[in-house]
């Protein structure tokens, strides 16, 4: 009985590593899919849009380290603008349904590009991979934005409002800034969406001595 036992008993392992093989198929065979669909998404990200309808912002960008705002003036670049200036307006293009834009003047109508150098300039036409940039959350909420064709290099400026080549430096107050709406977008705390007429309490006291007397006639 033991002797006719012991076939079966060397049968088990095979047995068990052959189920143990069939559940990896399976598990691959629905882990395959989502995987290729991941990679799918950070492929797509890294290629420009140009079928989708792009998102544009008006809005300004203020240099933590000039404390002014970013400007592009044809070929020229700074971030000496005023709050509220002409030139300190920019146009925010979505490039991808990921975090890559182009950025440009609203006024000059060039946008802010990086040269093979390092250094920021302005172009007419934006539609060279050197005019992108991926939006970068900084811990502190401070936006950076890096190149998509030089990874690692970003827009930076010195507290003079003066551009920075980018292989210089590294991320941090010289590379952050914060979003700013234009003067005209913005809603005053203090201002009343719609102005209401107050009657005093002699107006009050009037209009209710005339609709008693209108009665009573």
């Amino acid at each position: 009985m033991a002797s006719r036992c012991l076939p079966l008993l060397r049968l088990v392992p095979l047995m068990l590593q052959a189920l143990l093989w069939i559940a990896d198929l399976q598990v691959s065979s629905v882990a395959s899919p989502l995987h290729d669909f991941g990679r799918h998404v950070e492929e797509e990200m890294e290629e420009s849009d140009n079928t989708s309808r792009r998102y544009i912002r008006n809005y300004q960008l203020y240099s933590r380290s000039s404390r002014k705002h970013l400007q592009i003036f044809g070929k020229r670049v700074d971030a000496l603008g005023k709050d509220g200036s002409e030139n300190a307006e920019v146009i925010v293009e979505t490039d991808t349904f990921g975090s890559r834009v182009r950025i440009k003047g609203a006024s000059s109508g060039f946008y802010l590009c990086m040269n093979a150098r390092g250094k920021l300039i302005g172009k007419r036409r934006g539609k060279s991979r050197t005019c992108l940039w991926k939006e970068l959350i900084d811990e502190n909420k401070w936006t950076a934005f890096e190149s998509v064709e030089f990874p690692g290099w970003n827009v930076a400026f010195n507290r003079r409002g003066r551009p920075r080549r980018a292989t210089m430096i590294k991320r941090g107050k010289e590379t952050q800034f914060m979003k700013r709406l234009l003067p005209k977008d913005r809603v005053t705390p203090n201002k009343p969406e719609f102005d209401f007429s107050h009657l005093t309490t002699q107006m009050h006291h009037r209009r209710r001595h005339s609709q008693h007397t209108t009665t009573y006639q």
